[in-house]
């Protein structure tokens, strides 16, 4: 199979087996029915952030058995990479997205430097739409104007290339570089809501510098800034 570090993006059929995502599920499931979850919505351009999400400090208190499966992703991606190392941020590092009927991701790239994201159900809609080694990475400014400029003019972009398209599909995982690709969650239709896993790794000591909104953006209901603070610029 070839190198992630070469193309930028793979799946992983099977990773999981039906058996074993039911299992998450009803763990899932069990925590919802005893933790209400708010539905997070941010409305942008082309597409919007619309789900709902148990973030890692809850799933680290809560879900072992979620936690263990982060544990042996990071061994997976380590063939990859070897000094890749879980998200120091706790909270961002690893998640749990259940997307409702209607619901739907906005295109981001990610704050690190790779994801992985492993589906527990099969839903109508709700596939990653992405763009593999689809960035001008402009590494130490890239938290400022300039990269979102560069960003943004990628976007612009994309109705000349193909994306890679992933459906749902229990045990169905895919990696990425996240930092390098660009992806979205197209709408999900039917009635079923899309349940995810959320994995991220980064190499050691790698800072971000507009952590705190970008955490309050995505996990909490609270105001947020007109735009995504992917940029602090």
């Amino acid at each position: 199979m070839p190198s992630l570090l070469q193309n930028g993006a793979e799946i992983r059929e099977n990773y999981l087996s039906p058996s074993q995502c039911e299992v998450l599920l009803e763990d899932l499931e069990n925590y919802k029915a005893s933790y209400q979850l708010p539905l997070i919505e941010r409305f942008e351009a082309g597409r919007s952030l619309r789900y709902r999400v148990i973030d890692g400090d809850r799933i680290l208190r809560a879900l072992p058995r979620v936690v263990t499966l982060y544990r042996e992703v990071l061994n997976l991606v380590r063939q990859l990479e070897p000094k890749l190392e879980p998200l120091s941020n706790h909270t961002a590092g690893l998640n749990v997205n259940f997307t409702p009927p209607g619901g739907e991701y906005r295109w981001h790239y990610d704050r690190n430097s790779v994801t992985a994201v492993l589906f527990l159900n099969s839903v109508k809609g709700g596939e990653i739409e992405m763009y593999p080694h689809y960035r001008m990475y402009l590494r130490r400014w890239k938290d400022t104007v300039f990269q979102r400029l560069c960003d943004s003019a990628l976007r612009r972009l994309t109705r000349f290339a193909r994306p890679l398209v992933v459906e749902p599909s229990p045990g169905r995982m895919v990696l990425m570089r996240g930092d390098r690709c660009l992806h979205s969650v197209r709408r999900v239709e039917g009635a079923v809501e899309r349940v995810s896993i959320i994995m991220s790794f980064d190499p050691p000591g790698r800072t971000f510098l507009s952590e705190g909104a970008l955490d309050s953006y995505l996990y909490s209901k609270n105001a947020a800034p007109g735009r995504d603070p992917n940029y602090r610029g």
